[in-house]
């Protein structure tokens, strides 16, 4: 098989690939939709919301999942550059992380009744919710336009950094005052607005990082 045609059969696949990292893209983007009903139901402390929320992040989490392994399925056929299918099997893995995240963030705000958690930072959490969700609508908007505009993806990809430094500033100040609801509360709750906290900074740290990837596959573009 000559050279043209390996080309040719590569760039298929590569293109294949990328509307699956797309759609892996767009489930995500559902998970931390549903990630943020979550916490609009725990800063309005409805139980039975927070239930739903959680419910619906595992099934779409769930099914990303998949999506995942069909993406490093194909990728291991082995048609595509050996660097570009590393930055494609990079960009599956931090997508999977962000919906890994918000599904522990999910599921740890369900173990505790909302009232258990102080309002200052129930509404930290949910400031939070609403920058990852964002963040993870500008990848999916970027890598629509990868193929088409390089210089907007790398816009999109820009914006979603500035997103993450503004969620590192939320946490610090989250911080703070799960600190002050450390000092009069139960241990659990406690545990678990801290955790709920920083589960949320680490889905955008990994926005962030995604991020990177599209700007690594943008510049081998």
């Amino acid at each position: 098989m000559g050279a043209l045609t390996w080309s040719w059969i590569g760039r298929r696949v590569e293109l294949e690939v990328m509307e699956k990292s797309l759609k892996h893209l767009e489930l995500t983007r559902s998970v931390a939709k549903a990630c943020l009903e979550l916490f609009q139901s725990l800063a309005r402390c409805d139980a039975e919301g927070v239930r739903r929320s959680n419910t619906r992040v595992h099934e779409v989490e769930g099914r990303a999942d998949e999506v995942k392994r069909e993406v490093i399925k194909e990728l291991g056929k082995g048609y595509i550059h050996p660097v570009t299918r590393e930055e494609l099997i990079r960009l599956a893995l931090a997508v999977d992380d962000i919906a890994a995240f918000l599904k522990g963030a999910s599921r740890r705000a369900s173990l505790i009744e909302p009232r258990e958690i102080e309002d200052e930072v129930r509404n930290y959490a949910l400031r939070m919710a609403e920058k990852v969700l964002k963040a993870v609508e500008l990848l999916e908007e970027s890598v629509k336009v990868l193929n088409k505009d390089l210089k907007k993806a790398l816009e999109l990809a820009d914006a979603v950094e500035r997103i993450e430094e503004e969620v590192d500033d939320i946490r610090i100040e989250a911080l703070g005052e799960v600190l002050r609801f450390c000092n009069r509360s139960t241990p659990s709750a406690c545990i678990v607005a801290k955790e709920i906290i920083d589960s949320l900074e680490n889905a955008t740290d990994r926005c962030e990082d995604t991020a990177d990837v599209i700007r690594s596959i943008a510049v081998m573009r």
